[in-house]
């Protein structure tokens, strides 16, 4: 009997151990922001000249880190990929567009996380997944708003002939596209603020005492 007591508090302090309040997971996403910011520009910079070696082409530089002055363009950048070879158009498109295939795979799967039963148990694992979610989305939805000729999104678009009319139509499109994914990343906030899946119920370990006894 007095094992079972045992067995039960350690279960509860466990339990209690495990789950974080909202200001330590809300301190420790913002601790893991400066990681999740390299690895982002990794993503982003590693897409790029992953589409360039796939067309054929020769990747000439890789800038990863630290952000700073593209000495070609002469505009701040977090990173930067200068390539060689890209012959056609369809090539240059995907080069382009490459980073937001993966941020699109990547919230992809984050929503198979998100919208079923494999959302983690464990709220610091649903919080790492999370934090990364938000960078993939920060990066996909960011180039909505930046009409720079320097920008990827542009010079895809500009490829497509998609100026003028046609191209508000289609920033419309992108931005369809974030509020989509975007509602896709808060619903991952709303679970792991969501206590009622972890929270054990009050009455469970009174029956525990009681049965046990």
């Amino acid at each position: 009997m007095r094992v079972a007591v045992i067995v039960a508090v350690a279960l509860a302090s466990r339990t209690a151990t495990a789950d974080p309040s909202d200001t330590r997971l809300v301190v420790t996403g913002l601790l893991l922001a400066p990681p999740t910011y390299v690895l982002g520009v990794t993503t982003h910079e590693g897409s790029h000249a992953l589409a360039a070696k796939l067309v054929g082409a020769d990747v000439e530089e890789l800038h990863l880190f630290p952000p700073g002055i593209d000495p070609h363009t002469h505009t701040f950048r977090f990173g930067w990929t200068y390539v060689n070879g890209l012959t056609t158009k369809a090539d240059r498109i995907f080069f382009y567009i490459a980073p937001k295939i993966t941020d699109l795979a990547l919230l992809g799967g984050f929503a198979a996380f998100a919208y079923t039963s494999a959302w983690p148990s464990n709220r610091y694992g649903a919080l790492v997944l999370t934090v990364l979610a938000t960078g993939w989305w920060v990066d996909f939805s960011k180039d909505v708003v930046l009409f720079s000729n320097t920008n990827d999104v542009v010079k895809v678009f500009n490829l497509w002939c998609l100026t003028g009319w046609r191209g508000f139509a289609a920033r419309l499109v992108y931005a369809g596209m974030v509020a989509g994914t975007g509602i896709v990343v808060a619903h991952g906030y709303l679970r792991l603020f969501d206590r009622s899946s972890t929270d054990v119920p009050p009455n469970v370990m009174l029956n525990v005492l009681t049965t046990s006894f």
